[in-house]
Order: C-alpha cells, then sequence, then structure tokens
C-alpha cells in the first residue's frame, strides 16, 4: 500500500503525462543528428504492478544497480508538471548524469550555481519533491549538483520519447540536476522505475541489458526495444 501511494503520489512521475508546450521542441526529432546506435529501453506490459509489488521493486533495484555503469538518464522534469514560474529564466529543468552528458553534450558547458542562487519557488518545489525520489530522503544527495548549461543546446527526453508521444529537444537555457550515480541515490519504487517506463532511462549496451532483464523477475512485465530514430 506505501509503495502504491508513492507511485500514485508522484506528481512529477510518468503517470502525470500532461500535454504541455515544450519551449525549443520544434517539429524535427532531434535524434538525427545523434548516434543512437545499441541504445535500447525496457518497454513495460505492466509498470504499475512492478512499482507496487515488493519483491518487483527490489528486482527493479537490483537490475538498475547492476547496470549503473550502461544506464543514460534524461529526464525534463517540466514535461510532467508546468514548472514555468519555478524555472524563471530557465527554459527547463532536466535530471541527468554524466554518461548522457558524455554522450549527448558536452561536461565543459556544465557551470555549477548555488542552491541559494534558485528562485524560491523552485527551492520550494525541490524541497517537496526530492525527498519522495531520493533514497536518503535529502534535497541534494551527495553525489548531485546543480548547473547552468552554458550556450544551450543540450540533447534532452521530456516524457514517453520512447512511446511515440513527444519529441528530445536541445534545452536552450537548462537547469541541470546531475546525478553521478542514479541507481544508487534515487529511489527505484517512486522514481527510477517509472522512468524506465517513460523512456527517461535508456542503455547504451542493449545485450548487455537483454541478458541481465532475462535473468530478472522483470522479464514477465516487459521486453527489451532498441531505439529507433523516428
Amino acid at each position: 500500500m506505501e509503495a502504491s501511494m508513492k507511485h500514485n503520489n508522484l506528481i512529477i512521475m510518468s503517470a502525470l503525462a500532461l500535454v504541455i508546450s515544450l519551449t525549443g521542441c520544434g517539429n524535427t526529432n532531434k535524434l538525427s543528428e545523434y548516434d543512437m546506435t545499441g541504445i535500447s529501453f525496457i518497454e513495460y506490459t505492466d509498470i504499475d504492478t512492478v512499482c507496487e509489488d515488493e519483491e518487483l521493486i527490489t528486482a527493479g533495484s537490483n537490475l538498475l544497480s547492476d547496470q549503473e555503469d550502461n544506464l543514460l538518464l534524461s529526464y525534463v522534469v517540466d514535461s510532467a508538471i508546468e514548472l514555468s514560474t519555478e524555472l524563471g529564466d530557465y527554459d527547463h529543468l532536466v535530471f541527468t548524469n554524466p554518461k548522457w552528458i558524455e554522450n549527448f553534450g558536452d561536461s565543459g558547458k556544465l557551470k555549477p550555481i548555488e542552491y541559494s542562487s534558485l528562485s524560491k519557488s523552485m527551492q520550494e518545489f525541490l524541497d517537496s519533491q526530492m525527498p519522495i525520489l531520493t533514497n536518503d530522503g535529502s534535497v541534494l544527495p551527495e553525489g548531485t549538483g546543480l548547473y547552468e548549461y552554458e550556450g544551450g543546446g543540450l540533447l534532452a527526453f521530456p516524457i514517453n520519447v520512447t512511446l511515440g508521444s513527444a519529441k528530445p529537444i536541445e534545452a536552450k537555457n537548462p537547469l541541470v540536476m546531475l546525478i553521478d550515480n542514479p541507481a544508487e541515490i534515487l529511489k527505484a519504487d517512486s522514481c527510477m522505475l517509472p522512468l524506465t517506463s517513460s523512456g527517461n532511462v535508456l542503455f547504451l549496451d542493449s545485450d548487455n541489458l537483454q541478458q541481465a532483464f532475462e535473468n530478472s523477475e522483470l522479464k514477465d512485465y516487459g521486453d527489451i526495444q532498441k531505439f529507433n530514430k523516428k
């Protein structure tokens, strides 16, 4: 019941696939400019059961931990909830990890910023939401940091890109939360597993993921799909 409440009440996860306008989204699929060879994702048949069953949550957590070095995270938070007031001059709030930046961005463009420099409303948003998402219940656990992405052009995924109902964007002036080890830092049930279902967690090595998935209890609740540029 507790896991179900967390899953159902989490307002920034994929279950709340709101239809909003994304600045800089445009009509062109940006993936044509990037190499997606070998990148895959998990396509679920029943993500609700996975996120509500303790054994499956544990299996999912173990799978993601085993795949940490193979994992790509990119989540445009404001694709699931309206944050225009909180964002201020930023165009998007993006959760990502160093491997995503390494493959699809430029680490030299990341400029660290202080939490205190954020708008009061953004601080209030993160203060209320991050403890739900992080394993240690803190807003900025060790291994996370806030950055601006100077010069723009950061490839980022709104929710449901892999389902075909959204397109990747290139954020012009994003607020970036860089998370070194997402599977370790973020909760499986209330964050990482929902993000795998919404296409915001991808995997670099499809064969590696396929083998691990077949050995997991999750195998009866989904399949591995290679990323298809559209």
